[in-house]
């Protein structure tokens, strides 16, 4: 049975977004989360996903599509998986690589059953259905070994001069990326949510899913959503999707493109779900609890698609493209949480960060994504609106991030289906 949800009731989650914007007009509410003394009353779940992150990066550091380095980083996750009592399923798929070649990589995936739901109609007849969630994160990396070493001779001179500049930040080098922003942080959030799923049960049947070849034009999410029955689309409510949120100057969670209609329209039902994510950040007051803030697009630029006929209002959905863009274009509802700064004027204004430290403002995919630096940078260098605070925060930003979004999906997964019981 294809059971129809009653149009969602969005005006809470509009309304405290236009107050959390009022606040942050005014500066009472920023993205700047990294020098506060905090003691998380919610998604207390400790390091469990930093620390996997960290390793993640750290020991695979260019895990870059169809790598030998790619390769360990599955095992070790096939392992992480394992070692939380689960049976992961391991799919292997071919792609092709940016010059041609025939390459291979791994979907790491693992299944919870849920109870199901019983839904009543307006007569009072009772119906039970069965429904799932999809929660994803790639966990390769798109620098190459051999691009890393390529570069070490030729930035020697300027490594050096930094490494005298005693106790300054010093300039990273590519050699040093090792993918802890893009996207490590993305899978200690996967992660996470399995750890603290073991003792929850839900509604939905959720789909836990590590993407190989995530750099390689989204691969092995394409495959997934290849291998998935019409009724297997049919019957997914949801894609989560998380990717490089440690780093970038504010998290924020988007909606789909498929949710966008001509005449400046949208789809709310397609939105229900992003929708959702907000009401629990407000439900269990994060900013207040936890000092996690939560952010939606509101650029409200004009943005021309291809697929649709009009402009389109760049507002709760974001260009930046990630495992979710095969669910969207299936027509499968997805959240996306992602790190950066759309707080501005133009497209081409809008960065990952705006710390003067991070030439151009981009961290994926360049020598600012090293664990090391980072690290450096982000706990020593207070943003603008935290400027002259001198308190430690008690939980680093990596954890914090990681732990506060994997309580919000874990909270509306939770959630189910409006105006249905979980079995």
């Amino acid at each position: 049975m294809r059971l129809t949800l009653r149009p969602v009731i969005f005006f809470r989650s509009i309304a405290i977004s236009l107050i959390l914007v009022m606040l942050t007009g005014l500066g009472l509410l920023t993205g700047c989360e990294d020098e506060v003394t905090i003691s998380a009353k919610y998604a207390n779940y400790g390091a469990y996903g930093s620390e996997l992150a960290l390793k993640l990066a750290t020991s695979c550091p260019f895990r870059s599509p169809g790598s030998e380095q790619e390769k360990a980083a599955g095992d070790y996750l096939i392992q992480c998986f394992k070692d939380l009592g689960y049976k992961p399923v391991v799919t292997e798929f071919s792609f092709k690589d940016s010059n041609g070649a025939d390459r291979t990589s791994r979907n790491i995936a693992v299944v919870i059953p849920g109870s199901g739901f019983t839904v009543a109609d307006a007569a009072g007849k009772s119906t039970e259905v069965d429904r799932q969630v999809i929660i994803g994160a790639h966990y390769d990396t798109s620098i190459t070994a051999e691009k890393a070493a390529a570069t070490v001779k030729a930035t020697a001179a300027t490594a050096a001069a930094a490494a005298t500049a005693a106790g300054k930040l010093q300039e990273p080098r590519l050699a040093d990326t090792d993918g802890i922003q893009d996207n490590a942080s993305g899978v200690g959030t996967l992660l996470t949510a399995a750890k603290e799923m073991k003792s929850v049960r839900f509604g939905y049947d959720v789909i836990l899913v590590a993407f190989g070849a995530g750099e390689a034009g989204q691969a092995g999410a394409r495959h997934f959503v290849s291998q998935m029955k019409p009724d297997e689309i049919a019957a997914t409510d949801a894609m989560y999707c998380v990717d490089s949120i440690y780093a970038g100057d504010k998290v924020y969670v988007h909606s789909g493109r498929n949710t966008l209609k001509e005449g400046y329209q949208k789809d709310y039902e397609k939105r229900r779900k992003l929708y959702e994510v907000t009401d629990v950040f407000y439900e269990f007051e994060l900013y207040t609890n936890n000092k996690f803030m939560l952010y939606t697009n509101q650029s409200s630029l004009d943005v021309k698609l291809a697929s649709i006929s009009t402009p389109v209002l760049y507002r709760e959905w974001s260009l930046n493209n990630s495992d979710y863009v095969p669910f969207d274009e299936n027509n499968i509802p997805i959240v996306f949480f992602d790190s950066f700064d759309y707080d501005e004027k133009s497209l081409e204004a809008m960065m990952e960060s705006q710390n003067p430290s991070i030439a151009g403002g981009k961290i994926s995919g360049t020598q600012y994504d090293s664990s090391a630096f980072l690290s450096q940078l982000l706990n020593s260098s207070p943003s603008s609106a935290d400027a002259g605070t001198t308190e430690t925060a008690a939980i680093d930003l990596l954890t914090r991030r990681i732990n506060n979004i994997a309580f919000i999906i874990l909270e509306a997964v939770r959630k189910g289906i409006s105006g249905a019981t979980a079995r």
